[in-house]
């Protein structure tokens, strides 16, 4: 993605020639999708805006077909993604979930780490979307109904209101502006979704607990490979208890040693979906991720993805399992 906190992609701005080409190559690499447009004559105008952690983004496009590929979905990372429509509609149907059909006055709630498949079938059909971490949702997020249809609420109104602000005004904001509309976005989403007293209380910014629990996230994905990371070991660099530790993953509802399993799975899993390194051994991509056991591994690689480590390399790699 380009360093910039705002950028547009139009099929107008590249070769005719090979303008439908050129366009996947960029949808693949940018917004992890792979575009099969319905005609030659395929138009498309996507203006993207980074703000902090979250990611907004105006599609209007003709007749197509996107498809998140098993490969593709493992480079999303485990966030939220929020497709409004605004005008036309489309057909979307993910792993795990049944065919949705989507149009203006609804919100389709896509759990990015899951394959899927849309149908555009409009002339212009018009969508904004918004991606966050599941993590800056934190309980709230396990009241959302993930692969499915929510109403456009005026809560969401007023977040999606807000969000296509900031999304017009992204590229003449300074980062610290544009991190704190990230936070008044998440507050937004926490407020629609129905947040309960505690959940409001992170919204407005007041949740000691949740501060130092993000730092302690972003300090485990420094050391996420090495093998001296322990719930001891993090407590004294934080200079906390081992026991106000756990507290904290447990108001998430998980515990470290779960947060921290899932966050070198994730790293495997990419590191499998790369064709690059389709020729280091699984063992080798095991114990780098930092998993000691390797049956422990492929027993809790298959729980989570529903694939073994070597399906998933098949797929990434189009050969038979």
């Amino acid at each position: 993605v380009p360093a910039m906190s705002h950028f547009v992609l139009r099929t107008e701005d590249m070769d005719a020639a090979r303008r439908v080409e050129e366009f996947e190559a960029a949808c693949t690499q940018i917004c992890h999708l792979q575009i099969t447009p319905a005609g030659e004559e395929y138009s498309s105008r996507t203006s993207i805006a980074l703000v902090g952690n979250a990611v907004l983004a105006d599609t209007t496009h003709s007749s197509c077909v996107t498809q998140r590929t098993p490969a593709l979905a493992t480079a999303t990372g485990d966030n939220i993604l929020l497709h409004v429509p605004l005008s036309g509609g489309f057909s979307i149907r993910q792993r795990g979930g049944g065919e949705q059909d989507c149009g203006p006055g609804s919100i389709y709630l896509d759990p990015t780490e899951q394959p899927g498949i849309a149908r555009f079938d409009g002339l212009h059909t018009n969508a904004f979307y918004l991606s966050l971490p599941r993590a800056a949702l934190g309980p709230a997020a396990d009241r959302l109904s993930l692969r499915s249809q929510i109403a456009l609420t005026p809560q969401w109104r007023l977040m999606l209101a807000y969000a296509q602000a900031v999304h017009k005004e992204a590229a003449l904001l300074p980062p610290a502006d544009l991190d704190l509309s990230a936070v008044h976005l998440q507050d937004l989403a926490l407020l629609a979704i129905g947040a309960d007293r505690d959940a409001e209380a992170i919204a407005r910014g007041r949740g000691a607990r949740v501060a130092r629990l993000r730092a302690i996230k972003a300090d485990i994905e420094r050391n996420l490979t090495d093998p001296g990371l322990s719930p001891r070991w993090i407590s004294m660099r934080h200079g906390i208890s081992p026991r106000y530790l756990r507290s904290l993953f447990s108001d998430e509802g998980t515990s470290f040693t779960d947060h921290v399993a899932l966050r070198r799975l994730m790293l495997a899993h990419r590191r499998l979906s790369d064709p690059a390194q389709s020729g280091v051994p699984v063992g080798r991509i095991a114990a780098e991720a930092g998993f000691g056991d390797l049956s422990w591994f492929n027993a809790r690689f298959r729980q989570r993805f529903g694939l073994t480590p070597s399906q998933v390399r098949a797929l990434a790699t189009g050969r038979q399992v």
